[in-house]
């Protein structure tokens, strides 16, 4: 996977796990993770969000969690069956800001013949990332710690790449759209999941009822009823959603219009996921009253587990 790294300081494609030639900028090696951020030319990004993080990777790994228990779990989602089913077994996958690796060693153990990239700014997060590939043999994921406006991947070199939930915890959600855009290849796929405006909107008023009186009603949030999970998993997920540093809720239309103006056309939002045939299959792109419906549609979702959170498919323009 050597060809799909790239400095992140001067962008020479030159650069390998050892470090840049042109520029020797040098990476740590520890853990099995390839860190640029130890290097102390560099600065780390949204410091705030990356202390949350390091208290906290999330989302965090069940006790005795196996190549097994990962690839059944993440078979339960509608969303992560539908993504592996579109992604060819011989693809090269960027999941850009990858958080504790959970979607990229699932994307790499559902076919050892893809080259999966994950990258985030967080160690501890990128800690458990590593020891659970270097547990389950995800030999064909390679684990790099990096800035998300920066990324230490070559440009336009990836089939897919996959951002989801991340943009939306920078100061610049923008440029961090664009910095992670820069990375598809031509007629290549990015999946970008953020937190919608309207869609976020129950989760939003959960919020500001939490603030008031300094923890979640559990009765009012769907994630928090649920039986299958412990109190850990649950201790995170009000960490993550009731007490994070930073978080913006970003308008579908501009997302959008974000991508187009970056060579990006239309291919699905999710919800709704396909229950046959592929993600990546393109669909009729909705008016502008009829995207304000679909939005307004998830906003009512009654049980939504990912209090807001949706997907933008969109696929780059050939050259």
């Amino acid at each position: 996977m050597i060809d799909l790294l790239a400095c992140p300081e001067c962008r020479s494609a030159a650069a390998n796990a050892e470090g840049c030639p042109d520029c020797e900028l040098r990476p740590s090696q520890a853990g099995g993770v390839i860190d640029w951020l130890a290097n102390e030319r560099l600065d780390v990004p949204e410091p705030d969000v990356n202390r949350f993080y390091e208290a906290r990777p999330f989302p965090g790994y069940a006790e005795g969690d196996d190549a097994s228990s990962l690839l059944d779990r993440c078979r339960r989602s509608g969303f992560l069956t539908a993504l592996d089913r579109s992604i060819p077994p011989d693809a090269k996958v960027l999941d850009a800001g990858c958080g504790t690796g959970q979607i990229s060693a699932f994307l790499a153990l559902s076919s050892l013949s893809r080259e999966v990239v994950g990258v985030d700014a967080c160690s501890a997060s990128l800690a458990a990332a590593a020891n659970f590939r270097d547990r389950t043999r995800a030999e064909n994921l390679t684990l790099c710690r990096g800035d998300l406006f920066s990324l230490p991947v070559a440009e336009q070199g990836f089939d897919v790449v996959n951002c989801r939930g991340v943009v939306h915890h920078n100061a610049d959600w923008q440029a961090a759209t664009r910095s992670v855009a820069r990375h598809v290849k031509p007629g290549g796929v990015l999946v970008l999941g953020f937190y919608e405006n309207i869609a976020r909107l129950p989760h939003r008023i959960r919020r500001r009822l939490a603030a008031k009186r300094r923890r979640p009603f559990t009765i009012l949030d769907p994630v928090l009823r649920r039986s299958d999970l412990d109190e850990e998993k649950k201790l995170t997920w009000i960490e993550d959603q009731y007490r994070h540093p930073l978080e913006w809720c970003l308008p579908f239309p501009q997302v959008v219009k974000l991508l187009d103006d970056c060579g990006f056309d239309w291919v699905r939002s999710v919800p709704p996921t396909p229950a046959q045939g592929g993600l990546f299959d393109p669909t009729p792109r909705p008016s502008a009253f009829g995207l304000a419906l679909r939005r307004w549609g998830w906003a009512l979702t009654p049980g939504d587990q990912d209090a807001g959170l949706v997907g933008y498919v969109a696929k780059r323009r050939a050259r």
